[in-house]
C-alpha cells in the first residue's frame, strides 16, 4: 500500500475522532487579535452553563418525570441528556442566553462547530432517583 493511499484511508477515521470530541476550531481568538478567549474555551463555557441547568433538574421518582434534551447550542453539541421535564423552561432560557452571549462570540471569532455523530438515546428511566437515558 502506498503512503498516499494509507493517508487517504485514514482521513475519514481522523475526521470521526475529531467529530466525536465535539471539537471546535481552537486557533481563533477575538477579532482584535489581542489574545482573546479560544474557541474551545467559549464552547466549554456555554456547555457548562447549559449542563448546569440539566444537572439541577435530574431528580425523579418515575421515568415519566423525565425528558430527553439536547446538550447543545449554536456553538457546541454534546448529544442528548435526560432531565426532569419541569425544568424545560429554564433549560430553554439557558440555551437562548448562551446563543446570544458565548455562541455569538464564538461565531464572531470565526470558530467552527463540528457536530459529533450521536447514537440514538436510550429509553428514559428513573434510576436511583435520577433521570437517565
Amino acid at each position: 500500500m502506498t503512503k498516499s493511499r494509507l493517508v487517504a484511508g485514514l482521513a475519514p477515521i481522523a475526521a470521526l475522532v475529531v467529530a466525536c470530541a465535539g471539537a471546535t476550531n481552537n486557533t481563533a481568538t477575538d477579532a482584535g487579535g489581542s489574545g482573546g478567549t479560544s474557541c474551545n474555551d467559549i464552547a466549554d463555557s456555554a456547555r457548562k452553563e447549559v449542563d448546569a441547568v440539566i444537572e439541577a433538574h435530574r431528580s425523579c421518582t418515575q421515568a415519566s418525570d423525565c425528558k430527553a434534551v439536547a446538550l447543545s447550542a449554536s456553538c457546541f453539541d454534546s448529544c442528548s441528556r435526560a432531565m426532569r421535564a419541569d425544568g424545560e423552561a429554564e433549560y430553554t432560557s439557558a440555551r437562548a442566553k448562551v446563543d446570544k452571549t458565548q455562541c455569538a462570540q464564538f461565531t464572531s471569532q470565526g470558530c467552527k462547530l463540528i457536530v459529533p455523530p450521536c447514537a440514538p438515546p436510550s429509553p428514559l428511566t428513573c434510576t436511583g432517583g435520577v433521570c437517565t437515558n
